[in-house]
């Protein structure tokens, strides 16, 4: 079964994304809101894929967090974020576990394709 790990400290985006993705057919969706809890969960459970926020609680952020993860995983990390600017994506992009990088508010139609991509290139 393929498990998401969502990465996001505004409560109410995080769970209304997660009911979004099990009506899609995604059901094994965790929620953590920091960089300390995103680490530890890679690192403990199966995730298959993590869409992450850029600005998350604590003291670093959603990239910081993201190249933390690519220095003991390969997991994909997909971006979703309101930070537009071509220095924070170009960032962003530059951790090596990157595989999208989406604006919020995140649009399904967008993200569904990019997680069945993500998710077909792991059964390879």
């Amino acid at each position: 079964m393929k498990k998401i790990l969502i990465v996001e400290d505004e409560r109410i985006l995080a769970y209304a994304l997660r009911m979004d993705l099990q009506e899609l057919g995604f059901p094994e969706i965790n929620i953590v809101s920091n960089c300390e809890s995103a680490v530890s969960a890679v690192q403990s459970e199966d995730v298959d894929v993590v869409l992450m926020d850029i600005n998350i609680s604590g003291e670093k952020s959603g990239i910081e967090t993201a190249g933390m993860i690519s220095e003991f995983s390969r997991v994909p990390i997909i971006y979703l974020t309101g930070e537009t600017d071509i220095e924070t994506r170009t960032k962003a992009e530059s951790v090596s576990n990157c595989r999208g990088y989406l604006a919020k508010p995140v649009a399904m139609h967008l993200l569904e394709p990019l997680l069945n991509q993500v998710f077909s290139a792991s059964e390879i």
